[in-house]
């Protein structure tokens, strides 16, 4: 009745279907993998794809994410009106890897080269220095042989190995370098200086070296795959950097230093110069220390934890800005979880549990588009396909009732529709329609009934005719389908894949945690890169955490072994305890977060914070009488510090924002374990030996390990050499400070 009076009214201009009910055409399974995935009111289109994976196996994906850039900027450069990006997870780990591999090689050239002009101003000489970058570089060659055959591999954490090592590899020859070059201008020989050097600072460097190890091989204990090869990796490659400091080293030394070259020695920078004025009031410094790390503990209440993996991605990638821009304009991720079921009904009937989910936005599968009760419509298919068997192929040339008999039936359906509840607006229309054929000329009026006749029969031909082609009483198959789709829902043994997709930014770890918590109270085994996201965050932080607390352990068991003294061990401990405090105090004050990239840095300070106490504690245990540091352990302190900062500090430039946190949290942590090291630690040893007489050293290292009996003179000629040299310092500071009362009384 709408389209008749539409068409009455119109005057034959537009034709509007009767058949509003019936489809003018149907689609078929096979089209069913070429519909679009739009949101944003279709502002925003989606093709999804499958990666293939290459032959790279550091970066897998990398040559078909090459391939698609090519094929959009193409597409770019035909349609510049249009924006087409490129994102999801194997995209942006693609990229992620990339920027890492990127700033990692930028960061190992600079710190390299930081490191060796730092050692050779710490030591006031080119030739030990480059000596001992040197040998640093054969440790790392060694290194990589051992990555080689242990692991096989790099991966996103264990890449930042090599900083690793040029940041602490080169602390070991530092140490032995200050204390050969001490001994040196003691007036021993090459020979003898390089023996005694060996003795005197062997035992620190290898319990150095082996709580460092320590810390890496703990994080290799864990479970989560990525924290455990980055331990094992730098765990060895730390030991071979020792190892080649002390044996490749001292003959390197030897046969440069031999001749007449190596009768002219360096100056050492005069670190213990700028130690020694707070070493004479040892309480004050002590005070101060522990004032300063109550203060920073006081920050420990601000610090938190980033679960955000967005945040640590590379600052303007195209795949990471375009996740954001999706979830700011789709409040919707790419990001979906997976649940496999056994069986077509079983995928359906989990399906409508998935969806009276809170988390959940939609869901995807192809179950749904086979119907599930197929039998019990063939026989009316049958019957439909029957009865459309013999349709002409044009429509038959329908007559037109008289003018007089249309305005009598139209009366009559006029009567009839008025008596009906609901029908006067009806009867109103047919009384329009009636009006308009009325006003028609007979010849006209013949003419539009005619022509709207004639539509409306092509019209239900061509809708009969669709009908008749998809009138097929055989249940469609998933054969039906593009295979191309079936292979995305259904595996080979026939069991369905279904799609989760998360609601809201499920990079916000409480709605990805809720997202995970629902989606696995349905199915406890789906999976997902949400889920695994997720599970991979809290496994690394309690990985993390757990490798910590290993390494405090056994780095507690090895400073027994070293010291045999609870005393000694806890003196040793001591810088390490504070820096720790302060290092996340302030982290806290700052607003520092930590972040599945950074947490590392809670081992590694343990490892590397413990070296410092127990260089210095060793130097204690080897002086008579009231402690002063020695200036090559002061020196040797320093330089080993600021080469560790500058190490990890390189990580600072990198793009990728995870390592740029890594290097903040390390640089901060080394400092403050320093300076405690440097002030904090020697004034207590001042202080605890202030009583202590002259020629009673406590528990000297010798003694645990006597030379034999033709290095024993060597031994104490040392030893009355450094106590000369302790006794100059001391008439040294003396003076200074005599001559500082003097000025000032002036």
């Amino acid at each position: 009745l709408e389209s008749l009076s539409i068409s009455v009214r119109e005057q034959g201009r537009t034709y509007h279907s009767p058949w509003p009910g019936m489809p003018a055409s149907f689609s078929m399974l096979g089209d069913a993998g070429s519909e679009y995935l739009l949101t944003n009111q279709g502002k925003l289109g989606f093709v999804l794809l499958r990666l293939a994976t290459g032959k790279d196996k550091l970066n897998p994906r990398g040559e078909a994410t090459d391939a698609l850039r090519r094929l959009i900027a193409s597409v770019k450069a035909r349609h510049p009106e249009t924006m087409i990006g490129l994102t999801g997870l194997p995209i942006m780990e693609n990229d992620e890897m990339r920027s890492s591999q990127s700033s990692m090689l930028s960061a190992s050239l600079v710190s390299l080269v930081g490191v060796a002009l730092i050692v050779i101003a710490g030591f006031g000489g080119l030739r030990h220095a480059l000596l001992a970058n040197l040998v640093l570089l054969v440790g790392m060659a060694w290194s990589f042989g051992y990555v080689t055959l242990a692991v096989g591999h790099l991966n996103i954490l264990s890449v930042t190995f090599t900083a690793t090592l040029i940041g602490i590899g080169i602390d070991f020859g530092t140490y032995y370098v200050a204390r050969y070059v001490q001994l040196r201008k003691e007036r021993l020989d090459c020979q003898s200086a390089l023996l005694e050097t060996t003795r005197a600072v062997g035992p620190s460097i290898s319990t150095g070296a082996v709580t460092t190890a320590i810390a890496f091989f703990a994080a290799g204990m864990t479970s989560f795959t990525g924290v455990s090869e980055l331990g094992i990796i730098a765990g060895g490659g730390i030991l071979l950097c020792a190892l080649a400091q002390l044996f490749v080293l001292p003959v390197c030394v030897y046969l440069v230093d031999r001749g007449q070259r190596g009768g002219r020695m360096p100056e050492p920078f005069p670190v213990h110069r700028f130690i020694a004025p707070f070493m004479r009031v040892p309480r004050l410094v002590l005070l101060a220390g522990l004032g300063f790390s109550a203060f920073s503990a006081w920050g420990l209440g601000s610090l938190w934890y980033d679960h955000n993996l967005l945040n640590m991605q590379p600052v303007g990638l195209e795949s990471v800005e375009l996740e954001r821009k999706l979830l700011a304009e789709s409040d919707q991720s790419v990001w979906y979880a997976i649940s496999i079921a056994n069986s077509r009904e079983e995928l359906l009937e989990r399906k409508a549990r998935f969806m009276k989910l809170s988390s959940v936005e939609r869901t995807e599968e192809i179950a749904s588009l086979l119907p599930v009760d197929a039998e019990l419509k063939r026989p009316s298919i049958e019957r439909l396909r029957s009865q459309l068997e013999e349709l002409p192929e044009r429509p038959p040339l329908i007559s037109v009732d008289a003018l007089e008999d249309l305005g009598i039936s139209l009366a009559q359906a006029q009567d009839i529709v008025r008596r009906v509840p609901g029908g006067a607006n009806c009867a109103i229309r047919l009384e329009a329609i009636r009006e308009t054929l009325r006003g028609m000329p007979p010849a006209e009026c013949f003419a539009e009934i005619s022509q709207f006749q004639q539509s409306m029969a092509g019209d239900l031909l061509s809708r009969l005719h669709a009908l008749k082609g998809v009138a097929d009483p055989q249940p469609p198959q998933l054969a039906d389908l593009p295979a191309s789709l079936v292979g995305r829902f259904v595996g080979q043994k026939g069991r369905h894949l279904l799609k989760i997709y998360g609601k809201g930014d499920i990079w916000n770890i409480d709605a990805l945690g809720r997202f995970v918590r629902e989606v696995r109270s349905v199915d406890p085994r789906a999976t997902g890169n949400p889920l695994q996201a997720y599970e991979a965050s809290q496994e690394m932080r309690e990985s993390y955490e757990l490798a910590a607390l290993y390494a405090l352990g056994v780095i507690l068991v090895v400073l027994w072994i070293d010291f045999r003294s609870i005393r000694d061990c806890m003196l040793a401990i001591l810088p390490l305890a504070l820096g720790m405090v302060q290092t996340f105090g302030l982290m806290g004050w700052l607003d520092i977060p930590l972040n599945p990239a950074n947490l590392i840095a809670l081992p590694l300070i343990l490892g590397i914070g413990v070296d410092y106490g127990v260089h210095i504690v060793h130097n204690f245990l080897e002086q008579p009488g009231r402690y002063r540091i020695s200036p090559a352990t002061a020196v040797a302190v320093m330089v080993d510090a600021l080469t560790t900062i500058l190490g990890f500090g390189s990580l600072m430039i990198a793009s990728h924002q995870g390592l740029q946190s890594l290097g903040r949290v390390l640089t901060l942590g080394i400092a403050c374990c320093t300076a405690t090291s440097l002030w904090v630690l020697p004034a207590m040893l001042t202080w605890l030996s202030r009583n202590r007489v002259a020629g009673t050293a406590e528990a000297p290292l010798a003694a645990a390990h006597p030379a034999p009996a033709d290095e024993r003179s060597l031994n104490e000629q040392a030893r009355l050499a450094t106590a000369d040299l302790q006794a100059a310092d001391t008439a040294r500071d003396l003076f200074s400070r005599e001559a500082f009362v003097r000025d000032h009384a002036a």
